[in-house]
Parts: C-alpha cells; structure tokens; sequence
C-alpha cells in the first residue's frame, strides 16, 4: 500500500470537505503531519488543478475539477440510467422533483434528479453529500425511518430548516434484500400536506415495482 499516496488523498479530502478555505497550519494541526509534506501535497494538487490557492490569505480550496469529474462518473452511473426514465415520469405525474440518492460513507448522495415541467421546483443537487438524518433519503434508509403498513420504511421531511423543502422518500430494495438506495420526491415546504405523504408512498412505490420489474426500463444493475 502506497502511504504517501494515502496522507495525500487525506489531505485532498480534508480540504474538499472544510466548510471554508484551509491553511497548511490548520491541516498540520488536523493530521499531525509536517508543514512541509503538507505544502508539497498542496502545491501538487494546485499544480494539478484540484485546488485553489488564495497566496494573499494563504489558504486552500477545492477547484470545480472534482465536481465536474463527480458529474461525468454520476452519469455513466448505471443505477442512474436504470432509473431515470422512471424519475422522469413520476416527476410529471406528480409535478414535484423526483430523485434517487446512494448511501455512501460519509453520507448520502442524490445522483439523479428529474425535474416536473412546472416552473418553481425544489431539488438536492447532485452529487453533494448530505449527512444521513439531514434528508428524507437518509431516513429512509436509517433507523429514525418512519413505518407504512402499506410501503414499509420511509423517509420524511415536512420543513427543512435551512433548505424549506417537503422530502418524503422510499429505500430502493427488492423484497427483503439490502436497499440499493432511496428513491423519493423533493417540493417547497410549502407544498406539504398530510394528504400528499399518502399519495407520494403510492407513487414511489410504483416506481419501485416498476423498477424492479423491468418496465419500460434497464433493470437495475450494480455500478
């Protein structure tokens, strides 16, 4: 196993995933390397087009490459293109974004989203990563999900606080196999109604079915 490669992605990822732009100091005090390994990793990664650097305030910061990089492999994703064609046609059924999100290790993230033909839509962007229990697809897939007689486990989200969206969501799973992921539906706040739970489950568990099923789409495929 190469180490040095190792302290480098670390590196790599401590500054993608800062909430501002980071300085050798602070990466030195994070990870206990020398200043000097770290310096020499940044510059790299400038050099390589990965990071930013701001030499005024001497600080580090993630460039777009990566997210653009994110995007081209979220495409070629098969789970998206399996699911797609579904998405689609349940975000003009319901005329509210419908989207499919993957668990990962550090939390979730949407890959695919379809948007309704109305005008004003809420959305996840893509492939950002969301703390578990920050999104309905998170509890979908955790233990704070909630339970329909009909659906089983589900996510739901009536307000978000920050983002003021209605998420309610459904773990991608066939029978009693692991979940894949979750499938669901993201609108303003404003649109959320106890009515519109009961007729989102339904949709989403359509899409499931019709997912699992083959119809009018790829089956679903490991990426």
């Amino acid at each position: 196993m190469d180490s040095t490669l190792l302290k480098g992605l670390d590196i790599f990822e401590r500054v993608v995933q800062a909430d501002a732009p980071v300085s050798v100091s602070d990466l030195a005090r994070e990870t206990g390397l020398p200043k000097s390994n770290i310096h020499r990793t940044l510059t790299t990664l400038v050099a390589a087009g990965y990071v930013l650097h701001d030499a005024v305030e001497r600080r580090y910061a993630p460039s777009l490459k990566l997210a653009l990089m994110g995007q081209q492999v979220t495409t070629r994703t098969r789970y998206r293109a399996a699911l797609l064609p579904h998405l689609n046609r349940l975000a003009c059924q319901i005329e509210e974004t419908a989207s499919f999100a993957l668990p990962t290790a550090s939390g979730i993230v949407v890959v695919a989203n379809a948007l309704p033909p109305r005008s004003l839509a809420a959305i996840l962007p893509e492939n950002q990563t969301f703390a578990p229990t920050d999104t309905a697809f998170g509890r979908a897939l955790g233990a704070d999900a909630l339970n329909s007689p009909l659906w089983g486990a589900y996510g739901l989200v009536t307000d978000h606080p920050q983002r003021h969206t209605f998420e309610l969501a459904l773990p991608l799973s066939a029978d009693a196999n692991p979940a894949l992921g979750a499938i669901g539906i993201v609108a303003p706040a404003s649109r959320y109604a106890e009515a519109r739970v009961s007729q989102g489950l339904a949709a989403l568990g359509t899409l499931r079915r019709q997912a699992f099923a083959g119809n009018a789409a790829a089956p679903v495929e490991a990426p």
